[in-house]
């Protein structure tokens, strides 16, 4: 700040030689005139002060007989003073400071972290379809709201922090990899309830009454644990009940069912080795391909590496440019042989099979068939799997009976009074 300050008001670096120059540094302490970088030259000195300062050294020159060469000049007056004629170049700075000062009042970076369940395309239409997108005004922006609609519109989505710095929104989402939990808080009084049809292979209850065990078979809908917790009198009966977030760990045996399908004859693409390179430019929505041609390939795929241009960290501006290589490919009508299909098959069960692996889901048996006839293959069958259960609902308020004996004890005592 204190360098910045210095450059607006201007500053000069002198050279002292002759005279009395450690008087002169004394008087201009006892006159509070501020110097700094003071360095010695054989017999000479050389520092920096403000151009205001300089203004003031004629008596102290005068008294301690030295004699002063300006050696640098430096700061915006002497800048304004050297471009002084040039006043398409100073209305071109304001015109620049006006436009920057434009984009700083709309969102050009929404940026999304934490998500894995959805990409952030899929995060950004959503957000687009509710009026937020890049190019918005930034004091359109409400951050509690953004936060509530993702949470409100997403159960998985269980935390959220929404932040604006500079031109860029920063969307922060933490997503709940636990199926046991549900729209309601973790401490909110709730019951456990199977969101599918199993075969209970464990249960570990943490908090609340279980209804199940292992071995039993659930159907959807079925509750697993409770979060009435009974209280009894003396005797052992029920006189009431306490409610909290049922919590357990149930893990069951159930059944996804596998198909899929793709044709035989598909369309073979192959690069012929032919590029056509460019430069990419994005302003805002619009794309404009800086090539020497347009893309002159019927048939092509492209490479891009695209970045959008910014000032500092957050500063973000409505461009994006880079380089782009549109690849040139020949398209062939082609056939998978008989193992080639049954190769493709297998791979994409795997790939199916691995989605489930990182959700937690542990494969016990594959029952997946392979068909394949004169113009299509054919996988189907189902997936034995062991799986986390059990979805969170609001705990269901159980209604105490009150006993014929009870009530007629209470008729009786109220004839008395």
């Amino acid at each position: 700040m204190i360098t910045f300050l210095n450059y607006l008001k201007g500053y000069v670096r002198i050279r002292l030689k002759g005279g009395s120059p450690e008087r002169f540094l004394n008087l201009c302490s006892n006159n509070n005139i501020l110097i700094w970088q003071i360095i010695r030259v054989d017999d000479e000195y050389e520092m920096y002060l403000s151009l205001k300062a300089f203004k003031e050294l004629k008596n102290i020159i005068r008294k301690t007989n030295v004699k002063i060469k300006v050696v640098e000049k430096k700061g915006f007056p002497f800048f304004l003073y050297k471009y002084r004629k040039r006043k398409m170049f100073f209305a071109g700075i304001l015109l620049c400071a006006v436009f920057v000062y434009i984009l700083s009042l709309y969102v050009w970076q929404i940026e999304i972290n934490g998500n894995h369940a959805r990409t952030t395309d899929v995060l950004l239409s959503f957000l687009e379809e509710n009026d937020i997108a890049h190019g918005m005004r930034k004091n359109k922006v409400n951050c509690e709201e953004i936060e509530t609609l993702l949470r409100t519109n997403y159960n998985d989505i269980i935390w959220t922090s929404v932040k604006l710095r500079g031109t860029r929104l920063i969307i922060d989402v933490q997503e709940n990899t636990d199926t046991s939990i549900a729209n309601i808080g973790e401490k909110e009084a709730s019951d456990l309830f199977a969101d599918k049809e199993a075969i209970i292979t464990s249960i570990v209850t943490r908090n609340g009454t279980p209804y199940v065990k292992a071995g039993d078979v659930v159907k959807q809908g079925d509750m697993l644990v409770g979060g009435a917790l009974p209280i009894t009198d003396d005797a052992g009966e029920i006189i009431n009940y306490q409610y909290v977030a049922a919590d357990a760990d149930i893990y069951g045996k159930t059944i996804y069912k596998y198909t899929d399908s793709f044709k035989l004859e598909y369309q073979k693409h192959e690069d012929t080795g032919n590029v056509q390179k460019g430069i990419y430019l994005k302003i805002h929505e619009k794309s404009i391909f800086l090539g020497k041609n347009k893309i002159k390939y019927k048939n092509y795929h492209i490479l891009s590496d695209i970045n959008q241009l910014k000032l500092g960290e957050n500063f973000y501006l409505p461009f994006s440019v880079g380089t782009v290589q549109v690849f040139e490919e020949k398209v062939t009508d082609s056939k998978y042989t008989k193992s080639q299909a049954e190769e493709k098959a297998k791979q994409r069960l795997l790939k199916f099979i691995e989605t489930l692996k990182e959700k937690g889901v542990q494969i016990q048996e594959n029952n997946v068939t392979i068909d394949i006839d004169q113009t299509e293959c054919r996988a189907s069958g189902n997936l034995v799997v062991i799986e986390q259960l059990g979805i969170r609902k609001k705990a269901s308020i159980i209604e105490l009976e009150v006993s014929g004996k009870d009530n007629e004890i209470d008729g009786e005592t109220g004839n008395d009074n």
